[in-house]
């Protein structure tokens, strides 16, 4: 073979090898907004992050590199405030738009299993629970009692109900051994007391209604038999779940205004007054305390993470910075600027923080040290009161 011959033969390999380069550059660019270090996706991802937002769309995302999977919209349009939910390998979120509310189920390749449409004039302001086969909502109406609504989470279909009295609204459930937890505030102008219910998760009978001291301004938390929320007189309550009796409160200066979050004993929470405050789950007595000196979204909590050698928490503030702490002496392990006021708690998982932005922006940092990873926006606001849902 000559030498021309030779040369023409490696000139045209490497032609088509810069093709191929530019053909998956260019099917990259356009498979996602991802800004990522270069990677190739993985046909089956291990684990995707899936989550709402204000543009009418439902996103998937690989969890580890930001490539889209697949999004979702609403056929009547939507925005999807609520939270996702994701248990035994199904989807669960809320969509609601002017004039209607509904909760979507979808498989994790983003076809649909079932959706269920509430009736008009129904607006679902707070957390889906999914336990026990069922899914548990709460909604608003302006020609009915407000719902707590319990679908069968097979095919959506309406396993039971349980109504607030007049002039009231239902908070998010929470459920736990066995048990759903709801609390019931009063309308504004009402001169109703709130309280507490306790029904059977199965189906829906009242085991026992207490009356409320002081109205939750925070969702519930349930764990080890107590449930926890910050109430309007600016304290931590703790509840007892078999029969509603205050284990005990303790004042907050301004008030608990995030979900508490429960770990080894420990409660978790923001307050008004721009502090990241850890106390003592058996009597409320103070573990830490943390000035962060902003505000924070009411929309998010701290997340713990544990691993084999440490455990943390994790939250974001609206002054742009995303903070993690030692979870028992409340020492600042890494702070790191994001840019964009955080809306979201943070999921994590596999060593990787997700976190959702005002701007719209999913970002996503390193656990050990805040070093940022990779970031995908939406054109749209991410607001939810539990993080981006990981499976």
């Amino acid at each position: 073979m000559s030498s021309i011959v030779k040369r023409l033969i490696l000139v045209l390999l490497a032609f088509c090898t810069l093709a191929s380069v530019a053909l998956f550059t260019f099917a990259h660019q356009n498979l996602s907004r991802a800004h990522a270090a270069p990677s190739l996706q993985s046909a089956s991802p291990s684990v995707s992050v899936y989550f709402g937002s204000d543009n009418d769309a439902f996103y998937a995302l690989t969890a580890d590199e930001g490539f889209l999977r697949w999004t979702y919209q609403y056929q009547q349009g939507g925005n999807t405030w609520s939270p996702t939910v994701v248990v035994n390998g199904v989807i669960y979120f809320e969509v609601a738009n002017s004039s209607s509310t509904a909760i979507v189920s979808l498989r994790t390749d983003g076809s649909k299993r079932w959706i269920y449409q509430f009736p008009p004039q129904t607006v679902g302001r707070n957390a889906l629970a999914v336990a026990n086969g069922l899914v548990y909502f709460a909604v608003d109406s302006t020609v009915s009692n407000s719902a707590l609504y319990a679908l069968n989470a097979k095919g959506g279909s309406v396993a039971w109900t349980h109504s607030a009295r007049a002039n009231n609204s239902f908070g998010n459930p929470v459920v736990d051994n066995g048990m759903v937890y709801v609390a019931e505030l009063p309308n504004s102008g009402s001169t109703n007391t709130p309280r507490l219910d306790a029904l059977n998760a199965s189906d829906g009978s009242v085991i026992w209604t207490q009356v409320l001291t002081s109205s939750p301004r925070t969702n519930l938390a349930a764990a080890n038999g107590v449930i926890y929320f910050g109430g309007s007189d600016s304290s931590l309550y703790a509840i007892k779940e078999t029969d509603g009796l205050v284990l005990w409160h303790s004042p907050v200066d301004g008030g608990p205004i995030s979900t508490p979050g429960v770990g080894n004993g420990i409660i978790y929470y923001a307050a008004a007054n721009y502090h990241v405050t850890a106390v003592n789950a058996t009597d409320g007595s103070l573990v830490w305390d943390y000035l962060i000196g902003q505000a924070f979204a009411p929309t998010v909590s701290p997340a713990i993470y544990m691993t084999s050698n440490w455990t943390r928490v994790y939250i974001g503030s609206l002054n742009r910075n995303m903070y993690a702490f030692n979870a028992s002496s409340g020492a600042l392990v890494w702070k790191t600027k994001i840019g964009t006021p955080i809306t979201t708690t943070a999921s994590i998982k596999n060593g990787i923080v997700h976190v959702g932005l005002q701007n719209g922006t999913l970002r996503t940092l390193n656990t050990t040290n805040g070093v940022q990873r990779w970031f995908y926006h939406t054109n749209g606001s991410i607001y939810t009161s539990s993080p981006p849902a990981l499976f």
